[in-house]
Order: C-alpha cells, then structure tokens, then sequence
C-alpha cells in the first residue's frame, strides 16, 4: 500500500516528460506554417507561438525600411511551411522564441535569416551566446552593406554614397561613432562581431548609445 504514492509520483514525472518531449517536437517539426509576419524580423506560426530570427535586427514600425523589410519577409516566409533551428537560448526576454529559419524554394533550401541580411532588410544583431552561425550572418551583413542592398542605401543621406558613418567599440567598450570628413575615418575598421556597427545618420547613432568621436 506504500508504494502507491511512489508509483503516482513516477508516473506524473513520466506524463511531464512525454508532454514536453511532444512540445518541443511539434515547435521544431517540419510542419509548422507561418500565419503572420509581424515586422522584418518576427513572425507567428500556425502553432501560435511568436518566432525572432536570430542574428537579424530589423527597422522599428515607422522607422526608414520597416516596411519594405516587412514586405521582403512576407516573400519569404508567409503561408509557407518552414524549418526551425534552435541555438543555447530558446527565448528572449519578449518571450519569443529564437530561431534559424529555413524556407524550401523550388529545389533548395533557404536560410531565411541570411537572405533577409543579403537583402538589407536588417543589419546584423550581435548575439553573444546563439553563435551557431553568426560567421555566415556576419558576411551577409558585409556583403548587403557594400552591395548598398536595401536600407544601406533607401536610409542613407548620400543615395549613390550609402550609409558611411563607421559605429566602433573601444577596449574599454567605449562607443564611438566616426563620420567620413573625421581625420582617421579609414583607419577605422568595422567588426560586426565585436559590437561595431554601420550607421545612416548621427541620430541613429546617438539612439543607438554612440558618441560623437574627436575629428
């Protein structure tokens, strides 16, 4: 009669185990579909839970591009069945889950977060612990940045110039923001793995927590 209460509390353990062994397979099947595209870098799946690419970050509603990067996800992904990735952090502090998604297109595979960089939909998001495969999301930033793909030339003051202000991060992780007349501007170098960043004016550099460097 004893082991009653035993059994009761193993089986619990076991039906917990079951229920979120079949979660976590149903939020990274292959049968998930993507219902809504909130911005141009969220969307919703038919399973109801909100996805935030990882290694992207897209313009806020009403900021310059936001719509178009809206527009170039919902080519992407909407109505679409997609493949989920996971890396070390499965949400952000939204709630949201962090993936990589993948989206078949004719006879190949597309990695969603890459193309949306390509594009110049977002600029890239330093992530410091999803590092699975922010090389590759690295060089696409790169490569949209000096292609003037999307916002790097649409948000830029100069059209035919793009977005020239340098965004550095010192030793001392000090932020420092570098304009094309300033005296050392090509011997600044931007590493997007290390915190620096692109930027199209020095108000978007000031929001972001930049200063204004020494000419």
């Amino acid at each position: 009669m004893k082991s009653k209460p035993r059994n009761f509390f193993l089986f619990l353990i076991f039906c917990l185990f079951l229920f979120g062994f079949f979660s976590w397979q149903n939020f990274f099947s292959p049968s998930l579909v993507v219902t809504e595209v909130t911005d141009g870098d969220t969307i919703k799946l038919n399973d109801g839970r909100r996805v935030r690419y990882i290694g992207i970050d897209a313009p806020e509603k009403e900021a310059c591009f936001a719509k178009e990067a809206t527009e170039i996800n919902q080519e992407l992904v909407l109505g679409k069945e997609v493949r989920l990735e996971r890396d070390v952090n499965e949400m952000d502090q939204f709630g949201r889950y962090l993936a990589y998604v993948y989206v078949q297109e004719n006879d190949k595979e597309v990695f969603v977060n890459q193309a949306l960089l390509i594009e110049g939909a977002g600029e890239f998001f330093l992530d410091t612990v999803n590092l699975k495969h922010q090389e590759a999301l690295i060089q696409a930033a790169e490569q949209a940045y000096e292609e003037k793909q999307g916002l790097w030339q649409t948000c830029a003051l100069d059209k035919k110039k793009g977005c020239q202000i340098k965004g550095n991060v010192d030793r001392l992780d000090k932020r420092w923001y570098h304009l094309p007349s300033f005296r050392h501007y090509d011997q600044v170098v931007v590493n997007l793995g290390h915190g620096d960043r692109w930027f199209c004016s020095e108000e978007e550099a000031l929001e972001a927590g930049f200063e204004r460097a020494r000419e």
